[in-house]
């Protein structure tokens, strides 16, 4: 099963998605969670949650995003890595995406 609680394999992965604009028509997030999915049991991984946020541009940082932002922040509990369907949909900022794991 790719969907799974963190069971601490060192495999248990997060999903994330984002999209600047929600509309109806829109295919983006079944496309990126079948991106996710793909990558993750790629793997070997599993996911153990998502952090979906919708109506979010991608130049906002990372660690302050509504669903992203407690994860990284360690609010959510333990992961041992992201999984996006792109670089982009984690965000814009090379530099805001790669300090995500850095703690001061």
């Amino acid at each position: 099963m790719i969907e799974r609680p963190y069971d601490g394999c060192g495999k248990c992965l997060l999903g994330v998605r984002r999209l600047s604009r929600m509309k109806a028509a829109t295919s983006s997030p079944e496309r990126q969670r079948e991106d996710v999915l793909t990558a993750a049991a790629s793997v070997g991984g599993h996911i153990i949650g998502w952090a979906d946020d919708w109506e979010v541009s991608g130049a906002t940082d990372p660690m302050t995003r509504p669903k992203l932002g407690p994860w990284l922040r360690d609010e959510r509990g333990p992961y041992d890595g992201l999984v996006a369907a792109a670089v982009d949909r984690l965000g814009r900022n090379v530099v805001d995406c790669l300090n995500t794991g850095y703690n001061a």
